[in-house]
């Protein structure tokens, strides 16, 4: 899913006061435009260069739970993921190179990796709601066409919905990002729908305070969204991706993101 496209854009304005054709032509109003809120989403969510510790818990519609310890090591623009079982060990290992473009998958005990392209990047991680695609960082602006549909409103608030229709075919026929006006456009849900536009998965955000070493006697508490709930309508299950702690003094060599790598 690669694309040049930056140009696009909308502003957010009181859904009252345009129609959606005005919203289509990137009116001015309130808030920011499409491209500009979904730019910022992607800065919000961008990975902090470090060594991350978190945890995959996937709960099944029978209530059988399994989880992952997960260590995620972040440099510019690639992301290594190594996911451990409790029973296991070490079960799988993910790379994302060219800010989640390209995408290597290698799975320990069979000794195999896989190129992720075209449907497979849409594939669940361990038979979780998570598909390879949705936690490679990759930008919003540059694989969706953006525009603003209106506004939600639910016992937390009132949200801006962003409409993000792919750029490339896949598994997501579109992508609605609902975001908190007041909260500098932080986005709190994503809902999936497939090319039927039929609704696949719903990805909700919460948020907490994530502890940032940044020198080796200072940590930093910085406000980040520390949970992420996945529900997989589909099979039932709800699958939850943890941030525990971010780790930025350790020094994380070239060589750990080479595809040549990952089997070692």
């Amino acid at each position: 899913m690669v694309s040049t496209r930056r140009t696009f854009l909308f502003f957010i304005v009181a859904f009252a006061s345009f129609s959606v054709d005005t919203f289509a032509q990137g009116k001015a109003g309130v808030g920011g435009t499409a491209f500009e809120i979904m730019d910022n989403v992607s800065q919000q969510l961008q990975y902090l260069d470090g060594h991350y510790r978190l945890q995959m818990t996937i709960t099944t519609k029978e209530g059988k739970s399994v989880v992952y310890k997960t260590n995620l090591y972040q440099k510019q623009n690639a992301s290594y993921f190594v996911f451990n079982s409790m029973t296991r060990g070490t079960e799988l290992k993910l790379l994302y190179n060219d800010q989640g473009q390209n995408i290597y998958a290698y799975t320990v005990h069979d000794k195999r990796l896989y190129h992720k392209k075209y449907l497979d990047r849409f594939e669940n991680i361990l038979g979780s709601g998570f598909a390879y695609v949705d936690i490679g960082n990759a930008s919003f602006i540059d694989n969706y066409q953006q525009k603003i549909t209106g506004k939600e409103k639910n016992t937390e608030g009132e949200f801006t919905v962003v409409e993000n229709l792919p750029l490339d075919k896949g598994n997501y026929g579109k992508l609605f990002v609902l975001v908190d006006p007041k909260k500098q456009n932080r986005p709190v849900r994503i809902d999936y729908y497939d090319p039927a536009m039929v609704l696949m998965k719903t990805l909700t955000f919460k948020y907490g305070t994530l502890p940032v070493r940044e020198t080796k006697t200072g940590i930093n508490q910085v406000e980040y969204p520390i949970r992420w709930d996945m529900a997989d309508m589909s099979r039932g299950t709800v699958s939850t991706l943890e941030f525990f702690s971010v780790d930025r003094t350790v020094r994380l060599d070239a060589s750990l993101f080479k595809r040549e790598n990952i089997e070692k």
